[in-house]
């Protein structure tokens, strides 16, 4: 049985976490926030049918998750005319989920007094000062030190675990990209309403001049919306300045979806900025390695960022079995990585060919 130091929480250190308490580990999570909903809300997570089985095999309680299989995708123009009906991603099996939800349910999971192995321990509020990847040793904000078997950077985008691998560049970029989530709750009168409660195995996808919007709904009567924009293309960086971005391409002429947006709040919006980060070179060094986006950032919008950490999760527990002693921790932490790099950098290059031309 190893110690296991996971440094963040999210979706990539849950995951983790779980994976490996299952494997036989003892695992302790250490993540800055206190795990409000404002901490774990996000972009809508779309999960292919190999990482569902994943899910359901480490006993992810899907009444918690809800997730949503998707049938159909209809496409409309800015102005509400339908202009196609796309098929559901192949193979099929897709499903989306509310981050939050789905973050709660593997939270609920890993820190399950009943299950396989030990639950987690998760340390809230414990934000981390550094790491020592050869030593094995983290170090948080407060002074306190713990010596572990090996360290897992689960700590996002902007990794304080990453800047401990000399060779990866840790320079952050300006913002390139403004993500942008709301969660309108509206009458039961209008039209986009009325057809996720008719359909509900489908999301909609909505084209402006400049902007597309993906439109989600879990609850009855709540639309989720989600959409990127290029920084340089709003002119004020708040909750009003979004929502006008939005307007002037969606509100135009009267149609359901400037009903929706018009209803939002600014309480309603929630915005993440994000650069073009460089490659992560280094995803190992000593004791210490790197997954999810803290090894492989993906943008919100680009879909297999979610599929990517659980993947690697899963894969991380097969490489490191209960038997494993910690002199062959950094052995089987290579063959874990080598073939995860060239895969997850083949797909971020796939996803991200067109970003010229979203700068």
């Amino acid at each position: 049985m190893l110690n296991i130091a996971i440094v963040g929480s999210g979706i990539a250190g849950l995951a983790s976490a779980l994976s490996l308490r299952r494997a036989g580990h003892a695992v302790q999570v250490f993540e800055a926030s206190q795990l409000t909903a404002g901490d774990t809300d996000g972009a809508v997570a779309q999960i292919g049918p190999k990482v569902n089985k994943i899910l359901e095999k480490w006993g992810v309680n899907l009444e918690v998750a809800r997730p949503v299989l998707i049938d159909k995708i209809p496409v409309f123009g800015h102005d509400g005319t339908l202009l196609r009906t796309e098929e559901a991603p192949k193979p099929l099996g897709w499903s989306y989920y509310q981050r939050s939800r789905l973050h709660g349910a593997l939270l609920r999971s890993a820190t399950a007094p009943t299950g396989a192995g030990r639950p987690v321990d998760i340390l809230l509020n414990t934000e981390i000062k550094a790491i020592d990847p050869e030593a094995g040793l983290v170090v948080t904000q407060a002074g306190q030190t713990y010596h572990v078997d090996i360290i897992i950077g689960a700590d996002g985008w902007n990794s304080i675990a990453r800047k401990a691998f000399p060779h990866n560049d840790t320079t952050i970029p300006a913002p390139a990209e403004v993500t942008v989530h709301l969660s309108v709750y509206t009458g039961e009168d209008n039209r986009i309403v009325q057809r996720f409660c008719t359909q509900p195995t489908h999301y909609e996808k909505w084209l402006g001049p400049n902007i597309e919007l993906k439109l989600y709904s879990i609850e009855p009567r709540t639309i989720l919306i989600d959409t990127a924009l290029p920084v340089q293309s709003v002119t004020e960086l708040s909750e009003k300045g979004l929502k006008d971005a939005l307007l002037s391409e969606f509100g135009s002429i009267n149609s359901p979806l400037t009903e929706l947006l018009n209803a939002a709040g600014l309480a309603d919006i929630k915005s993440w900025f994000h650069p073009n980060l460089p490659r992560v070179e280094e995803w190992t060094l000593g004791r210490a390695m790197l997954i999810g986006d803290a090894a492989h950032p993906f943008l919100p919008f680009e879909l297999p960022g979610t599929s990517q950490s659980i993947t690697g999760a899963d894969a991380l527990a097969e490489g490191l079995r209960s038997d494993v002693q910690v002199d062959d921790v950094p052995e089987r932490v290579a063959c874990w990585v080598i073939p995860r790099k060239e895969r997850v950098m083949t797909i971020q290059e796939m996803e991200r060919k067109d970003w010229p031309s979203r700068s």
